[in-house]
């Protein structure tokens, strides 16, 4: 099976590249491509056509995705070229009602007639597949929320079903591509970090099996959820750390729904001196498991961050950065210094009352 991927967005958008790789990766382990044939990326619609023409000579499955900016334009281009009549799909437009002056987005419920649909909750920027004997043509969101729901709910399933294909879930390669930054961070600093054993840790440790250092670098430190309520969220991480005297601590806490039904939960990772805290929801689409992914990857692309930019203490370095120890030296050589001088000055009065002058 011939996979080609073509991405019309801005390449400069922040969640871009993470998008990107996690899609090449997946498609990847499908197809056995290399990434550099696999997925081509274009700033403009007419300057990826010629791509698209050149897809449809050599590959089974041409997978187009469009940003925000470019999606509407991207379809109705595509569209036109391969001849495909528009409809308004009646499933997207009903969801599309849920929005006040729903008819100024419309545009979004266009897709072709003979296509499968592939719609989120709210009815924007839906994908659809459209499929003939020997080829398949997906044209899908770009945006990481977006993507990632709509492979795993839509896309993987579908080219399972029609492809022969025994595919893992998508989410499998959305962590891999986290744990695989996290682990080149842990092997490149050698860091020691402490990690609150709250529930969620279930969910971080299976996903830590797929890195090969993790039970070396990863302790699991106690965690009373009963006195977390009573203080700030933030101080699971600190005790984890001062658990296991780690310079790094973390703690993820999965929270109550918020006020529109969606999970929630919190990421806090401290070095010492600062906190690093993000609050994540769930969108409509996920359910809970997928929630706990996007959960987990961004827990490991965070604490890889955190271990790039904060140096790692050195080992004979410790008990300085302790702020313990550092107070105790210090009184001690204070005392010290004290003595000393009190003692030299003793010494000079007798020398000086021995002089004649100060008989």
């Amino acid at each position: 099976m011939n996979i080609k991927s073509i991405i019309f967005a801005d390449a400069t958008n922040e969640s871009f590249a993470f998008t990107q790789a996690v899609l090449s990766d997946a498609f990847s382990a499908v197809t056995g491509y290399d990434e550099n044939t696999l997925i081509s990326v274009f700033p403009t619609v007419q300057s990826g056509m010629k791509d698209i023409a050149s897809a449809l000579k050599s590959s089974s499955i041409i997978a187009i995705f469009a940003d925000d900016n470019l999606y509407h334009e991207a379809k109705e281009t595509i569209c036109k070229a391969f001849r495909f009549e528009m409809i308004h799909s009646e499933s997207v437009v009903e969801k599309l009602r849920q929005f006040e002056n729903h008819e100024r987005y419309l545009t979004h419920a266009l897709i072709p007639g003979n296509a499968t649909e592939f719609s989120l909750s709210d009815g924007l920027f839906p994908g659809f597949a459209v499929r003939s004997k020997s080829q398949c043509i997906f044209f899908l969101p770009f945006s990481q929320d977006r993507t990632f729901i709509t492979m795993k709910k839509f896309v993987f399933p579908y080219i399972s079903r029609f492809f022969g294909e025994v595919l893992p879930s998508f989410s499998e390669y959305e962590t891999a591509y986290a744990a695989a930054i996290l682990e080149d961070k842990l092997y490149e600093t050698n860091a020691q970090v402490a990690l609150a054993n709250t529930p969620v840790c279930k969910y971080i440790a299976l996903a830590g099996k797929k890195i090969d250092c993790w039970s070396d670098t990863i302790s699991y430190a106690p965690y009373d959820k009963e006195d977390i309520n009573r203080t700030a969220e933030g101080v699971a991480a600190i005790k984890a750390a001062e658990y296991y005297e780690c310079q790094f601590g973390a703690a993820v806490t999965e929270g109550p729904k918020d006020d529109y039904g969606c999970f929630t939960a919190t990421i806090i990772i401290s070095n010492n001196k600062t906190a690093t805290i993000r609050t994540l929801s769930s969108i409509p689409d996920e359910d809970h498991d997928d929630f706990m992914n996007t959960v987990v990857t961004e827990f490991f692309l965070m604490l890889a961050n955190e271990l790039e930019s904060t140096p790692v203490a050195e080992e004979e370095n410790e008990k300085y950065v302790s702020p313990r120890s550092v107070i105790h030296g210090s009184r001690i050589f204070l005392y010290i210094a004290l003595l000393a001088t009190t003692l030299f000055l003793s010494y000079v009065a007798v020398s000086f009352a021995d002089l004649p002058i100060f008989s």
